[in-house]
C-alpha cells in the first residue's frame, strides 16, 4: 500500500480529488485500489511538559533548575488522539510512504515525527507541494523526491522545538521566580526568538525617551532662468554642517540667504540621462506582510491568516510561508495559463493582462534564487472572488498585480541633476521625467509599489517631475529664499512593517563584533513562517502594545529586557542560532551538535543566575529596581480580602485572585474589577418566573452597550429588564 501523510483533512482532500481517490474511509480516503490518503491535524505529538518528566518540576523553583532531558519524549496530543491511532494503523501495513505535508520544516517534522513514533523503516518519498490547485498538485506527483534528500528539514525542526523548549522553560520559570521573591506575581514569558524581538522595540522605545532634539536649517531658493523656473536646495559646507549634511549653525544659514536673495547665479551642472526601473518582485511573506501593513494597516497574523486562505481555502495562490522572491526556470511553461486563469476570475483584470507580454525576458525567473518554496504567485485555477473576505481579495489583487507586471516592460524615465554656484554657495535640484509608464500603469492609485523606509531622512531633496531645459555656464537669479529652521527627531516607533524588515534582516541592529563577524547579511529573527505569530504573541502577552500602526513596550517588556542576560536578549546570538538551524536543514549542520551545545549553554547560563539570585532580588537590587514600576493594578479580593491583579486574558482583561485558597476570578470594567451579583440578589424573569442574569449589550440606536436583565432560560424565554444601580442597593 502507499500511504500520503497530509499536514490536514483540507489538503489531503485537494490531493485525493486529483488522484481520483473518492472512497472515504474513518480518518482516510483510498481509490479502491493501492493508494490510500491520510492526515494530521498539524503536530500531533508535542514535546513533554517538565512535570510529565517528573512531579517535582509542577513546583517553579529554582532548586528545581536547569531542567534539561536526557531524551526527548512526547505526548499525543488529546484532542488527535483517535486520528493518531488512525495513521498509527495505517503506517504499519504501508510499502511506502509519501510525505506530503507543507514542503517546509515544520511540515516535514509532523510526518517524520509520528513515523519514528511508529518505528517505521520502508521507502520515504516526498511530494513537494507548492500550491494546492489541480495542476500544481498533478506536477508535485509526477516529481517526487527520495526521503533522503529532505530528511534534514525534519532534523531542524526538532532542534528548533528542543531548543525554544530549553530556553523558555527554564528561563521563564528562573525570571518568573525572581519576580515574585520583589513582589511581581505575574508569568514572564521568556523565548528564545520572542525576547529580542523585545528587546529590539525597547531599545527603540529608550532611544526616542532619550533623544534630545537639535536645532538646523535648511535654506531653499527659487532659481530663474531663460526657460523657466525651479526649486533648489543650498548643499551647506562641511565646516557648518552636522554628520548628515545639515547646517547647524543659525548665522551663517542668515547670512547666506541675506547674500543669494536676488542675487546672480551660473548653472554650474546641467546633466539630463536616461534611466530605467524594472517592476518590484513577486511577494515573500514578509514583504507581503509589510506591504499589507502600509497600505491597508493589516497585522502580520491577519496577513498571514488571509494568505493562507488563499492558498488553502480558494486555491488562488501558491504556499505562502516562503522567504524567496524569485521563481523557477519552470514556471514560465505556467504563464499562458495563469494569466488565462486571472481573467476567467475576474473580467477587471483583462486589460491589464492584455498589456503583459508572456514571452518577455524577466528577472524573477531564477533557479539559483529559489529556496523550497518560490515567491507567492497565483496559480492556473479559476477561482470565485466573490467567496473571498475584504482582506483576502485585497491580498490577492496585490499578488496578482505584481506577478503580472513581471510581464511589463520596465518604467522609463529621464534623470536630470542641475547645479547652481552663487558665488562660493552652492545649490542643488533633481527631477524624474516619466517617459514610459512601463509596469507603473498597474499601481497607478498604489503609492506601495515600491515602498520607502520610514526612517529615510525627510529633508533630502525633493525630485520634481519636470525641470526646465538648462545648459551648463547658463546665467541664472536666485530669488524668493526661504530659511527653514528644523529640528532632528529620533528614529520613528516600530510599525509592524518596520519591525517585520527588522526581525528580517536583523544583522543591521546587531551591535556584538562577534556576532557582526558570523551573520550574513540575511540572517534573520525567526522565519517568515513565525514572524507574525511572535509580534502576535508579544501583544498577547503584555509586552507591547498597539497605538494605531505603532508598537510600543509595555512597562512589564522594559523590566524583564533590564533584567535579562544579554545573552538571550541579544538579537545577535538568537539570530546565529537560526543561521545554525539553517545549515542543519541544508544538511550542512549536525543537530545534535546543535543541541549539546545550546544545553550546555542554557545550564550554566541558568547556574550563575541562580548564584546569583540573592543580589538580584535583595532590596534596591536589580530585579526589584526594574519591577518596581511594572507592577500590575491590585485591588482587594471580594471573596477572601487577598489581592487581585489585573490579568490579560484571550477575550480580554478580567481581576484574578493571588491567594492560591481562593483564585477567584471578577469582570474588568474600565481598569476596575467588577463584584459578580448573588444570584438571590438578581430577580425573577417577569416572563416566565426563572432566575435572571445581569448581561451587556447593544440596544438598537444606540451607540454603546449597556448593562440589562436577562433571562437564564434564554434562548427558550427571551424576557429582559432593564438594569438601574438601584437594583444591587
Amino acid at each position: 500500500m502507499d500511504l500520503y501523510i497530509c499536514e490536514k483533512p483540507s489538503q489531503a482532500k485537494d490531493l485525493a480529488g486529483v488522484m481520483k481517490a473518492s472512497q472515504r474511509g474513518d480518518g482516510f480516503i483510498h481509490d479502491g485500489g493501492n493508494r490510500v490518503i491520510t492526515w494530521a491535524f498539524g503536530h500531533l505529538l508535542e514535546l513533554y511538559m517538565p512535570d510529565d518528566y517528573d512531579e517535582r518540576y509542577k513546583s517553579w523553583s529554582l532548586e528545581t533548575l536547569p531542567i534539561a532531558p536526557e531524551s526527548w519524549r512526547y505526548n499525543v496530543r488529546k484532542s488527535a488522539l483517535k486520528q493518531y491511532k488512525i495513521v498509527e494503523g495505517l503506517v504499519k501495513k504501508a510499502n511506502t510512504i509519501y510525505i506530503s505535508t507543507d514542503y517546509d520544516r515544520e511540515g516535514e517534522a509532523i510526518a517524520r515525527s509520528l513515523l519514528d513514533r511508529f518505528r517505521y523503516s520502508g521507502p520515504i518519498r516526498r511530494v513537494c507541494l507548492t500550491a494546492l490547485d489541480e495542476s500544481s498538485i498533478k506536477k508535485a506527483l509526477n516529481n517526487v523526491k527520495d526521503g533522503k534528500e529532505t530528511v534534514s528539514l525534519y532534523y531542524a525542526a526538532l532542534a528548533r522545538q528542543r531548543a525554544d523548549w530549553l530556553v523558555g522553560m527554564n528561563v521563564s520559570r528562573l525570571y518568573t521566580v525572581l519576580a515574585r521573591d520583589v513582589g511581581f506575581n505575574h508569568t514572564l514569558h521568556v523565548g528564545r526568538v520572542i525576547t529580542p524581538t523585545v528587546a529590539l522595540v525597547c531599545q527603540r522605545d529608550r532611544e526616542i525617551a532619550g533623544f534630545t532634539p537639535s536645532p538646523y536649517w535648511t535654506l531653499g531658493v527659487n532659481v530663474s532662468v531663460q526657460n523657466g523656473q525651479f526649486a533648489a536646495q543650498w548643499i551647506p559646507p562641511e565646516e557648518c554642517s552636522d554628520e548628515q549634511g545639515r547646517c547647524i549653525n543659525k548665522a551663517y544659514a542668515e547670512q547666506v540667504a541675506s547674500q543669494v536673495n536676488g542675487a546672480n547665479a551660473v548653472i554650474s551642472k546641467a546633466e539630463t540621462k536616461p534611466g530605467k526601473e524594472s517592476a518590484p518582485l513577486p511577494f515573500d511573506l514578509t514583504s507581503l506582510q509589510q506591504y499589507a501593513s502600509k497600505r491597508w494597516g493589516y497585522t502580520a497574523q491577519q496577513v498571514l491568516d488571509a494568505a493562507q486562505a488563499l492558498y488553502e481555502t480558494h486555491k488562488a495562490t501558491t504556499y505562502p510561508r516562503t522567504d524567496s522572491r524569485y521563481l523557477p526556470e519552470s514556471q514560465k511553461e505556467d504563464i499562458p495559463d495563469i494569466l488565462q486563469a486571472l481573467i476567467l476570475s475576474d473580467q477587471n483584470v483583462s486589460g491589464l493582462v492584455a498589456g503583459a507580454d508572456p514571452h518577455r525576458k524577466a528577472r524573477v525567473f531564477n533557479d539559483s534564487k529559489v529556496t523550497a518554496h518560490h515567491a507567492i504567485i497565483p496559480t492556473p485555477a479559476r477561482t470565485d472572488i466573490s467567496a473571498m473576505s475584504e482582506i483576502e481579495l485585497n491580498l490577492y489583487d496585490a499578488i496578482r498585480r505584481f506577478y503580472i507586471a513581471q510581464f511589463y516592460s520596465e518604467f522609463e524615465f529621464t534623470k536630470t541633476s542641475i547645479e547652481v554656484q552663487c558665488g562660493r554657495h552652492l545649490f542643488a535640484a533633481s527631477g524624474k521625467t516619466p517617459t514610459k509608464q512601463g509596469w507603473k500603469v498597474l499601481f497607478a492609485s498604489d503609492s506601495e509599489s515600491s515602498p520607502k523606509d520610514e526612517g529615510e531622512d525627510t529633508d533630502a531633496p525633493v525630485e520634481q517631475e519636470k525641470l526646465p531645459r538648462v545648459s551648463q555656464g547658463e546665467p541664472a537669479l536666485l530669488n524668493g529664499t526661504e530659511l527653514m529652521n528644523k529640528m532632528t527627531r529620533p528614529a520613528p516607533h516600530f510599525t509592524e512593517a518596520t519591525l517585520l524588515a527588522a526581525m528580517e534582516n536583523i544583522a543591521r541592529f546587531v551591535t556584538e563584533e562577534k556576532f557582526k563577524q558570523i551573520l550574513k547579511d540575511t540572517a534573520g529573527l525567526g522565519t517568515p513562517a513565525t514572524r507574525a505569530s511572535i509580534i502576535q504573541g508579544a501583544v498577547d502577552k503584555g509586552y507591547f502594545k498597539r497605538q494605531k500602526k505603532v508598537l510600543l513596550a509595555t512597562d512589564k517588556a522594559h523590566a524583564l529586557i533590564a533584567v535579562l542576560p544579554p545573552a538571550i536578549k541579544s538579537p545577535g546570538m538568537t539570530a546565529a542560532w537560526e543561521q545554525e538551524l539553517e545549515k542543519v536543514a541544508s544538511g550542512s549542520g549536525n543537530m545534535s551538535v546543535f543541541m549539546k551545545q545550546i544545553s550546555t549553554w542554557i545550564c550554566q547560563m541558568v547556574d550563575q543566575l541562580k548564584v546569583a539570585s540573592p543580589v538580584l532580588t535583595k532590596e534596591g537590587g536589580a530585579m526589584a529596581k526594574a519591577f518596581e514600576g511594572a507592577k500590575p493594578p491590585s485591588h482587594e479580593c471580594f471573596n477572601c480580602g487577598g489581592e487581585m491583579h489585573r490579568i490579560r486574558g484571550k477575550n480580554g482583561f478580567f481581576w484574578g485572585c493571588q491567594n492560591e485558597a481562593c483564585k477567584k476570578t471578577f469582570p474588568d470594567n474600565r481598569g476596575k474589577p467588577e463584584k459578580r451579583i448573588a444570584a438571590e440578589d438578581c430577580p425573577d424573569c417577569p416572563d416566565c418566573g426563572s432566575p435572571m442574569r445581569l448581561r451587556k449589550g447593544k440596544a438598537p440606536g444606540k451607540k454603546r452597550a449597556s448593562k440589562f436583565w436577562g433571562c437564564t432560560a434564554y434562548p427558550d424565554c427571551k424576557g429582559t429588564m432593564p438594569f438601574k444601580k438601584s437594583d444591587l442597593e
